[in-house]
């Protein structure tokens, strides 16, 4: 058996629908899908679309799809700029698929071939403890950019870190054996200790692994053995940059329009500079929230680090402090 690992698309369906068609050309025949599927880009019905319509598939939510409730609850009301790329979507999504996505379960157990597979969107223990750096996005940008490191020295040096921790090797020891699937941090990974195996297969629409390619992960089980195969796939950045244009969503929100296209194009952690920007902008000045905003956005474009549009990575400028 022949699984696809799709995590963190996040309504980027140009990328999707590219790491779909690499799948059927690695023989997949089941899609696991483990959550974060319509925010951030303007293609979430796209998205839902697709996924409702693989098969066979087993799909758990994800974190967005909470914020989908919560956006529910308060009944469409959160409406501040920090909100707007998940308003987009709320609003934008059919009633149908929002009720899908508001229906999937957390997590999910596929027992087949003698093997049985966990499904969570995040596992507490790959984030939260401070000696695991190598597990949160702006801790990896920040060796990235100061002494970068190969993918293959990142699987290295992740599993010795994770098993060098007590706390954390005695939380993986109580896992039943098998595979633990799991997302979340847009870091694409995998390793084994003891009998479990641990694969986060990256966000496929929103990488922050100095990577911008779709990625997934394909896992192939066979006499109860597996092996994993780690999968980058190319798609059209310009294509899908001219959709934020097209679709509205830059006109709606330009400041989450531009971070988001600077991370579609170039696989690093925009969302969190330009958050950390915005912190400092807030502790700066005693104005509304909407100035706050405006000023982030304004003292980010003249540090040059809005492209409108202009893709040339070899070009960008520091934007991390």
């Amino acid at each position: 058996m022949t699984y696809a690992i799709f995590s963190d698309i996040h309504g980027n369906n140009f990328a999707l629908q590219a790491a779909l068609a690499d799948a059927k050309t690695q023989g997949a025949d089941e899609y696991i899908l483990i959550g974060d599927y319509a925010s951030r880009f303007p293609w979430g019905n796209d998205v839902v679309n697709t996924i409702r319509n693989l098969s066979p598939s087993h799909i758990i939510k994800g974190n967005g799809e909470g914020y989908f409730f919560d956006m529910k609850k308060s009944q469409g009301s959160m409406t501040d700029e920090q909100f707007k790329p998940l308003k987009w979507s709320y609003d934008t999504l059919s009633p149908d698929n929002l009720a899908y996505l508001l229906a999937l379960p957390n997590t999910a157990k596929i027992s087949k071939g003698g093997v049985d597979i966990y499904l969570a969107h995040a596992i507490d223990f790959f984030y939260h403890p401070a000696v695991i750096d190598l597990f949160h996005t702006m801790n990896y940008s920040a060796m990235m950019l100061s002494t970068p490191i190969s993918h293959k020295e990142y699987l290295t040096r992740g599993k010795d870190a994770l098993l060098a921790h007590p706390e954390t090797l005695a939380a993986i020891l109580a896992l039943p054996r098998g595979v633990h699937l799991f997302g979340h941090n847009h870091l694409q990974f995998h390793m084994e200790h003891e009998g479990r195996i641990f694969i986060n297969p990256g966000s496929c629409g929103m990488a922050a692994d100095w990577n911008p390619t779709a990625a997934y992960t394909i896992l192939t089980i066979k006499n109860s053995a597996w092996t994993i195969k780690e999968r980058r796939v190319e798609y059209d950045y310009n294509k899908a940059a001219k959709g934020f244009i097209t679709s509205g969503y830059n006109d709606y929100s330009q400041i989450w329009s531009e971070v988001t296209q600077q991370q579609m194009t170039t696989g690093k952690e925009y969302f969190g500079w330009f958050l950390e920007h915005l912190a400092k902008t807030r502790n700066r000045l005693n104005t509304s929230p909407t100035e706050v905003w405006q000023t982030a956005a304004k003292t980010w474009q003249a540090r040059g680090c809005f492209f409108y549009g202009s893709l040339l990575h070899s070009q960008q400028p520091n934007c991390t402090n």
